[in-house]
């Protein structure tokens, strides 16, 4: 009798969709499960988002999760409520006090709330050095990633995260960080995994390292 593929569930970063995992590749024994984002509540805290996600995944066998940037940040709330076998955060971060400083005083003073609704469907010379694309083909991936972003849940998205109330993060997580991240820097933390000159879009423009990574931790042979 064949097994069943082990479910693996991603979650991508705000902004961003599936085919920011596009060249993560695993192996037949994995199936590969990109969780949609679905319209917030008025009242949502990331909290309350994440029982509802919950929803969503079969936790009846063992699964493993995977977050991309604000996808990790989801992660962290995701825990309070599923075991997942590993949880993987990439290019993100784990409670409110890792965020930059310039978020946290841009979230107290609600400048945020002030954002045009372009500010993130838009790309530049700006965005692509906080994402840390180079190649062409990144930077036109990039551009038509923020280019579909839902503007309204980008809108909520930021506001839970500036105002998130999570003060340690979970013990229970593996953290793979690019050395070069601009848009969230280390801080205050230390991630497993640290991938050398590696920008906060590494899961595109360093998807071999870290599909070895994962795969490593998934089969038991991860590196110390």
């Amino acid at each position: 009798m064949n097994e069943q593929p082990i479910p693996i569930y991603f979650l991508s970063g705000l902004g961003a969709d599936s085919r920011a995992f596009k060249r993560v590749k695993f192996p037949v024994k994995y199936t590969v499960i990109h969780l949609p984002y679905f319209e917030s509540g008025p009242t949502d805290t990331l909290e309350r988002y994440a029982a509802k996600m919950a929803k969503e995944i079969d936790s009846s066998k063992p699964f493993y999760l995977v977050g991309l940037s604000f996808g990790g940040i989801l992660c962290c709330e995701l825990l309070r409520f599923i075991q997942p076998q590993k949880t993987f955060l990439i290019s993100s971060i784990a409670a409110y006090a890792e965020l930059p400083l310039l978020f946290k005083i841009g979230g107290s003073l609600r400048i945020h709330r002030l954002l045009p609704s372009k500010a993130t469907t838009q790309s530049n010379w700006i965005t692509r050095w906080y994402f840390g694309v180079k190649k062409q083909s990144d930077k036109l991936l990039l551009n038509d990633i923020l280019k579909h972003t839902d503007t309204q849940f980008s809108k909520w998205a930021i506001h839970a995260i500036v105002t998130w109330k999570r003060k340690e993060p979970p013990t229970n997580i593996i953290r793979i960080h690019g050395s070069n991240d601009h848009l969230l820097p280390i801080n205050g933390f230390k991630p497993k995994y640290l991938i050398n000159k590696a920008g906060h879009f590494m899961v595109l423009t360093k998807a071999q390292e870290i599909s070895e990574i994962l795969i490593g931790e998934m089969e038991g042979n991860a590196t110390d």
